[in-house]
């Protein structure tokens, strides 16, 4: 078990990010402590729109499982428009690796720190959402947890 100290450090850190994000400070260490807990975060990957990202997508969904899908997370500090991206980089069956998007930038406020901070985040593939209409796009989903 690590040290009761530098898990309540990692939980104030949180909470502190989550309450600039809007939350009362309440709501932003019971989230935090939820993410310590171990539950975990279901988010949707931002910018699959972008290349052959939908491409991508497609063939994972109709030729793949899930399961199959290896997730990681980047940091990318060499991003203009977000000091605090985090790239979401899959491969499938031990593939190259595939930048397919970043996560949302208020969760990646959050997730910024940790990665940081060297503290790791367990990340899997969940699903992909969408294309119910011809001209919609496809998305996905990742799951995340502390490690």
């Amino acid at each position: 078990m690590e040290n009761i100290h530098t898990i309540r450090r990692m939980v104030a850190t949180m909470a502190n990010r989550l309450k600039k994000m809007g939350l009362t400070l309440s709501t932003a260490f019971k989230k935090a402590w939820e993410l310590v807990k171990g539950k975990s975060i279901n988010t949707r990957v931002a910018g699959v729109t972008k290349g052959n990202r939908q491409k991508a997508l497609r063939r994972i969904l109709t030729a793949y499982r899930p399961e199959q899908v290896r997730v990681s997370l980047e940091r990318n500090t060499a991003n203009l428009y977000d000091n605090n991206a985090v790239n979401v980089v899959i491969s499938v069956n031990g593939s190259a690796r595939y930048n397919l998007g970043c996560i949302p930038r208020n969760l990646a406020y959050v997730v910024s720190v940790l990665l940081d901070k060297d503290i790791q985040l367990a990340a899997a593939f969940k699903e992909v959402r969408g294309r119910y209409m011809p001209y919609m796009n496809y998305g996905a989903v990742i799951t995340l947890q502390l490690a």
